[in-house]
């Protein structure tokens, strides 16, 4: 799944990459409509086909260049969906999950 995720966000860059991993620990990739390079949004229409499709474990995306730390705005999108974080740096892929039960 690391090989899937790395591909998806090599192809994204300099965009940050996304996507979810749904049960069966498996990798959707998601298109980031996000205007901003260092910032992501998935677009509504696929994540709500996503969310009736397939039970999703936790909400995957890197910070380019930057710290795994969770920014404010994943603090928040991470209590709002109630799902695990997986936060890759890019290209290094270090990754910090960040867990909603413990915000």
């Amino acid at each position: 799944m690391i090989d899937e995720i790395y591909a998806h966000f090599e192809k994204e860059y300099p965009q940050e990459g996304c996507g979810v991993i749904i049960e069966g620990d498996k990798f959707i990739p998601c298109k980031n409509i996000a205007k901003e390079l260092d910032n992501f949004q998935f677009c509504p229409e696929e994540y709500i086909n996503l969310v009736l499709k397939y039970k999703i474990k936790g909400i995957v995306h890197n910070h380019i260049n930057a710290s795994n730390e969770p920014s404010e705005a994943d603090l928040n999108s991470c209590k709002v969906l109630n799902l695990p974080y997986y936060i890759f740096t890019y290209p290094e892929m270090a990754l910090n999950i960040v867990n909603p039960k413990e915000i």
